[in-house]
């Protein structure tokens, strides 16, 4: 069944396709795959909505932080086109009062402010592990997806996650398999909330990947693969 499913990858907040390059390259050689853009949209459902058009018939989705409240919208939305998710990095949580009012400070902010913040390359270092903030070459990556997004994709992907709905009491709902996937070292969704999502899933497995921040997926691409890889083909 899953091998005749569409993979669709979507991306967190304030990044693009790029961000799932490496489980792309490696999983459409066995599979159909598909990843979508959300740069241009400001809240979930629209988000959802565009996850679900992306391809025809089964899908399996695999999403990464803000990608990850997308594909909960969808399986609310389509549950029974879904036959496997993936949750990367993320949370079933609505913001607290104090995030959401963080997002709104600096969103006002304005774009200069908010360009000159991710010049410096200790910006980065909140989204990852100790071992990746030492990675030039990563977070040179993470700076060029931050200007392609740019300040305006910013401010619509704040006013999704910080509008988005709570999902933890539907997750006993989601009746298929689900992988949930989290950084050890992940400061902005801690892997407690990654555990809070397992207990709560009925057919899930956790997978923990050590060393790896926010940014697990791109961290180490490889063990992530795998471990997506291993999920869809088992």
């Amino acid at each position: 069944m899953s091998a005749a499913a569409t993979i669709i990858f979507i991306p967190g907040a304030s990044s693009d396709e790029s961000t799932w390059d490496a489980q792309m390259a490696a999983l459409s050689q066995t599979h159909r795959t598909a990843v979508v853009n959300l740069v241009d949209l400001d809240n979930v459902s629209d988000m959802s909505n565009r996850v679900l058009s992306a391809a025809e018939g089964d899908i399996i989705l695999c999403g990464t932080s803000m990608g990850g409240y997308v594909a909960l919208d969808a399986l609310k939305k389509a549950k029974a086109r879904i036959k496997k998710v993936v949750f990367c990095c993320t949370s079933a949580r609505a913001d607290t009062p104090e995030r959401k009012r963080q997002r709104m400070i600096d969103v006002a902010a304005g774009e200069d402010g908010w360009r000159a913040a991710r010049q410096d390359a200790t910006h980065y270092h909140a989204f990852l592990g100790a071992r990746a903030q030492q990675d030039a070459a990563l977070i040179d990556n993470l700076r060029e997806t931050s200007m392609r997004v740019g300040y305006a994709g910013f401010a619509r992907h704040q006013k999704a996650c910080a509008e988005r709905a709570a999902s933890l009491d539907f997750l006993p709902q989601v009746d298929i398999p689900a992988l949930v996937i989290s950084g050890a070292e992940d400061a902005l969704i801690p892997p407690e909330m990654q555990q809070e999502m397992h207990a709560l899933l009925p057919q899930s497995t956790f997978v923990s990947i050590a060393s790896a921040g926010h940014i697990a997926h791109m961290e180490d691409a490889a063990t992530v693969t795998a471990a997506i890889a291993g999920f869809i083909d088992a």
